[in-house]
């Protein structure tokens, strides 16, 4: 049996350029917003894009899907941007977030159903895991989620001398 695929939904190679050359994991498609492995940028807000996705993975089938939608409209501090930006934009932008983490939750279930795996992250606090297609999810028997400090990977933020300091930004990986 070769080498099995990782793939990168909503992100640049990161994972995926991080792998060995020569190892058990090799790089599968990367689907990210702004740039993908070939410089094609996503757009999962359309059918179209998220049918050729689809298509792309079904074709691939790899062994693991690392997902981070944007969870900029999950956050609790947006919520501060609400009254400043309109109930339309707010609402339209709020629409287009709730498409991008259920196509990747579909994804994911993809995953599940045929016996591979997926991961998932987002900030813990953010309300996304309280979504229906995450909560349904999470009720999976073989899926679970942990809750890590980043800083433990080496995230860092300026410090009140100017100098940098770890910044400890609770984050949930399903």
């Amino acid at each position: 049996k070769g080498p099995a695929a990782v793939a990168e939904l909503y992100s640049p190679p990161r994972v995926t350029a991080a792998l060995p050359p020569s190892g058990v994991l090799v790089a599968g498609s990367t689907f990210d917003l702004i740039a993908d492995e070939s410089g094609v940028a996503w757009d999962f807000t359309q059918p179209s894009d998220r049918r050729r996705a689809w298509d792309r993975l079904r074709a691939e089938k790899p062994y693991l899907v690392v997902g981070s939608p944007p969870c900029t409209m999950f956050s609790s501090l947006q919520n501060i941007n609400a009254k400043k930006m309109g109930k339309v934009q707010w609402e339209g932008r709020l629409r287009e977030a709730k498409v991008l983490l259920t196509f990747a939750a579909a994804v994911y279930k993809l995953q599940v159903l045929d016996g591979r795996h997926f991961l998932h992250e987002h900030p813990a606090g953010a309300t996304s895991w309280s979504h229906p297609a995450i909560v349904e999810l999470r009720a999976l028997e073989c899926v679970s989620a942990v809750v890590s400090h980043q800083c433990q990977f080496g995230l860092e933020t300026t410090a009140a001398d100017g100098g940098r300091a770890l910044a400890m930004k609770p984050t949930r990986f399903m």
